[in-house]
């Protein structure tokens, strides 16, 4: 075989691997917001607990990833569009259920097998105020608060609860305290964080009893989605069982308390 004929046939043995590697790269929209310690971003890098177990679970799988930081509902249209493979991570909403790939119980279980993590909110007031939450959301003092296009908005909403959304969780803990009336919700590892910020240090107070509690999903765009669903459902199995490795969980519940 000559040289000529020899590059031609490396070349073409070539084309097939570079696509691979191009197919198995996944782009993922996720929350740029302060969610601690799930997902949040630093500079212009993804972080946080969802993000770890995700990138974790696609690494065991062979997979590579890319995350993009990004506004929530920037995150939430993209995705829709078809820009990113799949966004982290995502409550099951009905409509979100049009363009979005879920788990098959994802719809009716209170907690999801195939879940990243389940996580609870609670309500926070001011601490001079005297109301304590029972459970009853129709007894939320106003206004209440959620971050922009959270789905615990939506929910409330749906209750028939008004809702002012701020752009982040930080601008929500500052409306409360300017304010010194009103409410919002939040999960509670970032009502904890919020404690020990200066500017909140001493003004607000955390009420015990959760008013959701919520399964959180890595899903899949149903407009640019390069996986077979039985590849997905693979990468739903291996977050999961993540999820259910104390040992993995126990240190990177103890990586993000030591980044406080």
């Amino acid at each position: 075989m000559d040289k000529r004929t020899l590059f031609f046939v490396i070349l073409i043995l070539l084309i097939p691997i570079t696509a691979h590697c191009q197919q198995s790269t996944i782009h993922i929209a996720t929350d740029q917001a302060y969610w601690y310690p799930f997902t949040y971003s630093q500079g212009s890098q993804a972080k946080g607990i969802h993000i770890d177990m995700v990138q974790k679970a696609l690494s065991n799988l062979n997979y590579a990833v890319k995350f993009y930081p990004r506004p929530w509902k920037r995150c939430l249209q993209e995705t829709k569009d078809g820009k990113y493979n799949a966004i982290v991570s995502a409550s099951y909403r009905p409509e979100r259920a049009q363009y979005l790939i879920y788990p098959d119980d994802a719809a009716a279980a209170l907690k999801s097998l195939w879940r990243i993590t389940q996580v609870e909110y609670i309500v926070i007031t001011h601490s001079d105020d005297a109301y304590i939450f029972d459970g009853d959301v129709k007894s939320l003092p106003q206004p209440v608060r959620a971050p922009l296009g959270y789905s615990i908005a939506d929910d409330l909403k749906s209750a028939g609860i008004p809702v002012l959304e701020a752009p982040g969780i930080i601008d929500c803990a500052r409306q409360l305290v300017e304010s010194g009336r009103g409410a919002f919700v939040t999960p509670p590892q970032n009502a904890v964080e919020l404690q020990l910020d200066k500017r909140f240090m001493g003004k607000l107070k955390l009420h015990p009893k959760p008013i959701k509690s919520k399964s959180y999903f890595m899903a899949f765009s149903i407009e640019n989605q390069k996986l077979k669903q039985e590849e997905i459902v693979a990468i739903w199995n291996e977050i999961a069982r993540l999820r259910e490795d104390q040992d993995f969980m126990k240190a990177l519940f103890n990586k993000y308390d030591g980044e406080k």
